[in-house]
């Protein structure tokens, strides 16, 4: 048995080595359907299948807030309600709080800004992680000024502090303030993303634990589900908490019952999902979409590389006929193409492992998915490679199998001398090619609506000028400024620095900056309307006088802030085009007063003095812009700033400059967050860009195997016709006669191939339509583009063999065996 295997595993390579040309295609070929198969696994995998860093991490959820009127997304929540979550609800074991953290680090050199994480100490406990080198806090280091304890992320104590043993209980200056290092966390260890270095206690004081503070969502919450509990428990007691809080609120008056009917009114609900999804992120939903994708390429592969074997079989038929017609038994036979399949896909697994691993690279680079997932070839990438090798041999070496165990002996003999080999080959050749040609159509109609959506929205204005303009992040720690006043003069005196610098035209700042993943709003009342039980919700930025002109924001009615708005005497406020037109549409939101409740302003009204131009914050693709309020900055400071650089100059050039004017008004004052408005945009496409790169990837190895299929069908049969056709020329058929029969013979099946892909294609298009902008899901242009493409693709591979049938030499054609 071992000894025939060997024998057979022999004669397929001589056999493969007698036609390099036909073993490299093929290999080729399979490369490319493995390789992208590999290469989408591993990206699944990385995401999806690879253990997070946690003890029994499936038991781990994110309870988030969502409200109909914010458009039923993701929001953060306030920490009386995760009081309320962590102490009545018994489908969770435990629970912590965290939010998004960065400290201002001088040490020994220029300054620094490190990420990090405010978090509850059940955090450890809930993930079931401790430290690796000290400990992690505890309940009583959350006290406030007992708080000043950091615990370093692995990666920033190796790379920061030269994996110091001795950096517990190190002192560290931390936003002006001192923290004591008492732990570092192990390796591999990240929460939520890998970019938080160190973490510190989120620390809660009674005003933060009140019910004032309902409302003021900047946190979240990460759970642990009890045994046996599940996310619909956890819904479901969500819901009562959150029913018995709005009940009691309503009771109580003022701005608390204002709250419990904006709850009521805006759909508010608590909900949980997978903490793998939340950390996952939006974009990793396209993984599905292109391993659809790639499934279609090997397909296609397969349907080529079969195709390519029935050619050879074709052509070896006299040698199994003979074989059959001497009485070589029929397993023997399958054995030995069976074989030959597996040797041909051995090479191509390889080179498929080889293109995996460069597709990866590119990809981790690209930003589509989280950077803490990795994507490695590694022994279960392997054993999935291993998997499809072995399918993908068995599906097209059954092909020829199949072919060769139907035909008895003298029908064999018969058969082999006919053009091309028996009528059921020639048919099943004819139909993996129309295969082919119909799964690249649906591919290319797939990448052409989203080449067009993404063209769309590339298109779309986010209501200001983005091209010179570059952006900065610094933060001003309350250690340091330690109220609006402080904090507005450090912004005047960086401002005016900023401004004396050449080539800056225009600088200003704001607190949310378009594209930059930060956001804020608040509930408000106008003064004089009667809102009922439906209260308003709006976002809200502070911006300084020269923000818009920065931005070139226009002006449409009333004015701008002036340098005499900086004072938190002024209450003046900006309003936007979507917030005039929902709330005015008689068109007289100037002079309008607006509050806001008395733990925003203290109960005084703001009025509105101008009316600016709407922009878009998050996505291009958004639709009408939510209504946003604008506070001036010196009335309203925040810690994080927004700089923005309106420049004569290429942006780049005016870093360091303005890196040394912010030193030269705060030596410890880092920047960070560095980037033009154009990249902030750019990389806000990225859910978009990556995907249909991908996509237009696959499908243009598609488009490749079919014209390859096409042109090697063809191309067999004229060198199996070559007799036929000499003698054809010989009696007075011409060249171009001759070129025409086999066009016409290519233009078959490329005919039906398409209109059997345009089929498809209407299907992918409804299958795609959550994700087009601006583009429906049957276009006619995009459908039209594509068969045009692909005819003119196909018409070229059967050029080539009709041109050579055209050339032919008749009296050597009909030499020809």
């Amino acid at each position: 048995m071992f000894s025939h295997l060997i024998e057979n595993l022999r004669h397929g390579l001589r056999v493969f080595a007698a036609k390099p040309g036909f073993t490299l295609v093929a290999v080729l070929t399979l490369a490319l359907g493995i390789g992208a198969n590999t290469l989408v696994f591993m990206l699944i995998d990385g995401v999806y299948l690879r253990a997070l860093p946690y003890r029994n991490a499936g038991a781990l959820v994110d309870v988030y807030q969502a409200s109909a009127q914010l458009g039923g997304g993701v929001d953060n929540v306030s920490i009386p309600d995760y009081a309320d979550i962590h102490a009545q609800m018994p489908a969770l074991a435990d629970s912590a709080l965290y939010t998004d953290a960065s400290f201002n680090l001088v040490a020994g050199g220029m300054p620094e800004r490190l990420s990090g994480l405010r978090a509850t100490p059940s955090l450890f406990t809930t993930l079931g992680v401790g430290a690796a080198l000290g400990r992690v806090f505890g309940a009583d280091e959350a006290a406030p000024g007992h708080d000043r304890v950091v615990v370093l992320g692995d990666a920033l104590w190796r790379n920061r502090f030269d994996a110091d043993p001795r950096i517990l209980e190190r002192s560290l200056r931390l936003d002006g303030e001192d923290y004591r290092v008492i732990g570092v966390m192990p390796p591999g260890f990240m929460f939520p993303r890998v970019e938080a270095g160190l973490f510190v206690p989120f620390t809660f004081t009674a005003a933060q634990l009140s019910d004032d503070q309902r409302g003021v969502n900047y946190s979240s919450i990460v759970a642990r589900l009890a045994p046996g509990a599940t996310i619909e428990q956890v819904d479901a007691q969500a819901a009562a908490v959150l029913k018995r809080n709005t009940e009691l609120l309503g009771v109580a008056g003022g701005d608390r019952a204002t709250y419990a009917r904006w709850v009521e009114s805006a759909g508010l609900r608590f909900g949980a999902r997978p903490l793998r999804e939340q950390l996952s992120g939006r974009n990793a939903g396209e993984l599905g979409m292109l391993q659809v994708a790639v499934a279609l390429v090997l397909l296609i592969a397969l349907a080529n590389v079969a195709n390519l074997l029935l050619t050879r079989f074709s052509a070896r038929r006299d040698e199994f006929a003979t074989r059959n017609a001497l009485g070589a038994r029929r397993g023997d036979l399958l054995r030995q193409l069976l074989g030959e399949a597996a040797l041909l896909t051995l090479p191509g697994a390889i080179a498929g492992v080889a293109v995996a691993g460069l597709g990866a690279r590119i990809v981790t680079t690209s930003g589509l998915l989280p950077a803490w997932a990795t994507f490695v070839v590694d022994s279960r990438t392997l054993a999935f490679t291993v998997a499809i090798a072995v399918v993908a041999s068995v599906a097209f070496g059954l092909a020829p199998a199949l072919v060769a165990l139907r035909a008895a002996p003298l029908t064999g003999l018969r058969d082999s001398r006919l053009a091309g080999g028996s009528h059921a080959a020639r048919r099943l050749r004819a139909a993996l090619v129309i295969v082919q040609i119909a799964l690249a159509v649906a591919l290319l109609a797939g990448a052409g609506l989203l080449l067009r959506s993404f063209a769309n929205a590339t298109r779309q204005s986010p209501g200001f000028a983005s091209a010179n303009v570059l952006t900065a992040h610094l933060a001003l720690p309350g250690a340091k400024y330690p109220d609006d006043a402080a904090r507005a003069h450090a912004l005047r005196g960086m401002l005016e620095a900023v401004r004396a610098l050449p080539g800056v035209e225009a600088a200003g700042a704001t607190s949310r900056l378009p594209f930059s993943g930060t956001n804020a709003g608040i509930i408000f009342l106008i003064e004089g309307r009667a809102n009922g039980d439906e209260l308003p919700h709006a976002a809200w930025r502070s911006v300084d006088e020269n923000f818009f002109a920065a931005l070139r924001i226009p002006l449409l009615r009333g004015r701008m802030f002036a340098p005499a708005d900086w004072d938190a005497a002024a209450r003046n406020i900006v309003v936007d085009s979507s917030f005039a037109a929902r709330y005015f549409p008689d068109g007289d939101a100037l002079g309008q007063r607006i509050t806001f409740g008395s733990d925003f302003s203290n109960g005084d009204a703001f009025t509105i003095i101008g009316i600016v131009g709407a922009v878009k914050h998050f996505d291009l693709t958004a639709p009408a812009q939510k209504p946003t309020f604008y506070f001036n900055l010196g009335a309203r400071p925040e810690e994080s700033v927004f700089l923005t650089l309106r420049t004569s100059t290429a942006p780049a050039t005016l870093v360091e400059p303005l890196r040394a004017a912010i030193r030269a008004v705060d030596a410890e004052q880092p920047l960070f967050n560095i980037a033009t408005l154009d990249q902030r945009i750019e990389s806000s496409l990225t859910g978009r860009r990556v995907p249909l790169q991908l996509l237009a990837l696959f499908a243009a190895c598609a488009l490749l195997l079919a014209a390859i299929g096409i042109y090697g069908v063809l191309a067999f049969s004229v060198e199996q016709r070559t007799s036929e056709i000499g003698l054809r020329m010989a009696i007075g058929a011409d060249g171009s006669r001759v070129r025409r029969g086999i066009l016409a013979d290519g233009a078959r099946l490329v005919g039906v191939g398409v209109g059997v892909g345009l089929v498809g294609a209407l299907a992918t298009g409804f299958l795609l339509r959550s994700r087009l902008f601006d583009v429906a899901p049957v276009d006619l242009p995009s459908l039209a583009g594509v068969a045009f493409v692909l005819v003119i693709t196909a018409l070229a591979a059967c050029w080539l063999p009709a041109q050579r049938a055209a050339r032919l030499d008749p009296i050597v054609a009909l030499r020809h065996e």
